[in-house]
């Protein structure tokens, strides 16, 4: 029950996150230099923003839809499927993070995307994106993922 709770008030704090974004940028004071590179960085980030903000909407709104006086494995069922669903948008978004991410670098680069200290962050950024790709997918989500499908199975079963 705690773990719910714990899931629904981040799934909340997600749907909030455009006024904490918008807010951020407001006390940051960043300035922008508005060039061609800025508006394809930003095209490039808000679609994937956008995008996402949308799973964590549909996220809350099946957390949201959880009736805990229903049938215990009623319940059971509704929250694997709500974790397939989470480990599915977390797929998705590790495969739009690298086009996010270089929108992000396009709007805040104010110098020459192609010199040293640029080179240095972007293989910095690349060798963290790799190696968390590689610890989610190997170690997290394929596990995961074979146990909701399993629990699914089970409780299936168990309603024959």
């Amino acid at each position: 029950m705690q773990k719910l709770h714990r899931i629904e008030i981040k799934a909340g704090l997600n749907v909030i996150s455009p006024i904490i974004l918008f807010l951020l940028l407001l006390l940051l004071d960043i300035r922008f230099h508005l060039t061609i590179k800025f508006y394809f960085g930003l095209s490039l980030f808000t679609t994937i923003y956008i995008i996402t903000y949308i799973w964590d909407v549909r996220y809350f709104l099946l957390i949201r839809k959880i009736v805990f006086s229903a049938p215990i494995l009623v319940v059971k069922k509704e929250i694997a499927k709500l974790e397939k669903y989470k480990t599915k948008t977390t797929r998705m978004r590790y495969a739009f993070m690298p086009f996010a991410i270089l929108g992000i670098f396009l709007m805040f680069a104010q110098k020459p995307i192609f010199n040293t200290e640029s080179i240095v962050m972007l293989a910095l950024i690349i060798i963290v994106f790799i190696l968390s790709i590689y610890y989610t997918f190997k170690y997290s989500i394929y596990e995961r993922f074979k146990i909701l499908n399993k629990e699914i199975e089970e409780i299936e079963m168990l309603e024959k």
